[in-house]
């Protein structure tokens, strides 16, 4: 009987080995061990350095040019060499990897391409010689199109709340003050638990609490009603601030039509 149990603990343990390379997908790096050893080891010396890089906020699908500020505790990191790869979560078919020039004291960029939109997970390599230094993170490349914020066509504005792309549609459309209008909340790949609201107020003036609450429907999308009221000064630009649970902020600036 010991014998049968050792013989199927060994079939278990070759399918499981097989089923880990098969799926390696190139996000998991097979030296882990040594490679986090030595990326501790590393950070140990940024540290000491004083190492800081400042990354770009927003990312567009297709191509687009690439820019770090790299810095230590003595000004601009010189003499470089910083490598941007580029993954996505769904397979290795569409990775790429960028070597970044150094344009200027400091400043290194490069023009990458990324194929889709959606979510991306950038590793920004650099090597400076007495440190090696690694930043992963992730990203959502927005659509081609209107800057983020700005109406994509009537009533529909797309922007991101940290990683989450946010698609914001009002109407009727043009918005008018003293009218109830619907607004519909578009968060691909978001499954928090909780929705998310959009909050309307006027830059430099108090207009009280003003949150639209939404709910999510069977496509995913998520609605409400809500009014912008008139302001007794005249004025009509205003900004509906979309907030994600966990997520952060993305804000649209809204011009009614009176």
């Amino acid at each position: 009987m010991a014998a049968g149990i050792l013989a199927g603990f060994a079939v278990l343990l070759a399918v499981t080995i097989f089923l880990a390379y098969r799926w390696h997908e190139g996000l998991v790096e097979r030296d882990y061990y040594e490679s986090a050893t030595g990326e501790f080891a590393g950070r140990e010396e940024e540290a000491r350095a004083g190492f800081r890089v400042t990354l770009p906020d927003r990312y567009r699908a297709g191509e687009s040019r690439f820019t770090a500020l790299l810095e230590t505790g003595e000004g601009p990191l010189r003499g470089a060499r910083a490598t941007l790869a580029a993954m996505r979560p769904s397979g290795t078919g569409e990775d790429g990897s960028f070597e970044l020039r150094e344009e200027s004291p400091g400043r290194y960029a490069a023009d990458i391409l990324l194929p889709r939109p959606g979510r991306w997970m950038l590793s920004l390599t650099v090597d400076a010689g007495r440190f090696r230094a690694r930043r992963r993170f992730t990203v959502v490349a927005l659509p081609d199109g209107p800057a983020a914020g700005e109406p994509l066509s009537a009533g529909t504005f797309r922007s991101a709340a940290g990683a989450q792309e946010v698609t914001l549609s009002i109407s009727p459309w043009p918005a008018r003050a003293m009218r109830e209008l619907s607004f519909a909340v578009e968060l691909p790949g978001y499954s928090g638990a909780s929705p998310p609201h959009v909050d309307l107020s006027m830059p430099g003036m108090e207009m009280g609490r003003n949150r639209v609450l939404l709910a999510r429907g069977r496509d995913g999308i998520y609605r409400g009603t809500g009014t912008f009221v008139r302001c007794a000064s005249g004025r009509t630009g205003w900004e509906a601030t979309v907030s994600v649970p966990d997520g952060g902020k993305a804000v649209f600036g809204v011009a009614l039509a009176d």
